[in-house]
């Protein structure tokens, strides 16, 4: 089924809300292996049973980094890579926990949403990651703007940036003097309005 609907689109990102064992995403792998595509796939889950953790995950890395089936013959896996992430609620009480639990979480989502999950440098002010043609960069406060915009001087590429703030400032001055290195994209509201009432 999964082939039929995304043979003829070699970029498209399938979600599915009821990941059971993960064959979704192993059609996914044996399509892209097929015929040289980079379709992504999103599996979703309330682990009932443990069905994700004990079936669905540990299927997924085997099929793409390769194992050794019942008869102990070598199965060459298809490539790829495997996040796994679980999702959690962040409480509005402004606490230290709160905040490093905020920042920990919207870090993790604006990976998935750039697909950029190498870590290049780590600050308490700022991260950057980097997927295959681009850098994403993410910037907890507006003091280390500074120290950011510093740090990418080294990198060759550019940026897509996130900067948290208290206020609506898109911070376009800021980052005037590294426009043609840096693209600030938006922080979704949902996780901006959290930042805001734990920050404040």
């Amino acid at each position: 089924m999964i082939a039929m609907v995304v043979r003829n689109k070699k970029n498209a990102i399938i979600l599915d809300f009821f990941a059971g064992s993960g064959t979704t995403g192993h059609a996914v792998l044996e399509l892209n292996k097929e015929d040289g595509g980079n379709r992504q796939f999103i599996l979703c889950t309330n682990n009932e049973n443990n069905i994700c953790t004990d079936v669905c995950y540990p299927r997924l890395k085997k099929v793409i980094e390769g194992y050794k089936n019942p008869k102990g013959e070598n199965i060459a896996g298809l490539g790829g890579n495997l996040k796994y992430y679980i999702c959690d609620f962040v409480e509005a009480e402004p606490t230290d926990m709160n905040k490093r639990k905020l920042v920990s979480e919207s870090t993790e989502m604006l990976c998935i949403r750039e697909s950029a999950f190498e870590p290049v440098q780590d600050e308490s002010g700022f991260k950057i990651f980097k997927n295959s043609d681009k850098y994403l960069g993410i910037v907890f406060y507006e003091e280390a703007i500074d120290a950011f915009k510093k740090a990418i001087k080294k990198f060759e590429g550019h940026f897509n940036t996130y900067v948290f703030s208290l206020g609506d400032d898109p911070h376009e001055k800021q980052f005037a003097d590294v426009k043609d290195k840096v693209t600030l994209c938006a922080i979704p509201e949902v996780i901006l309005k959290v930042y805001r009432e734990i920050f404040k």
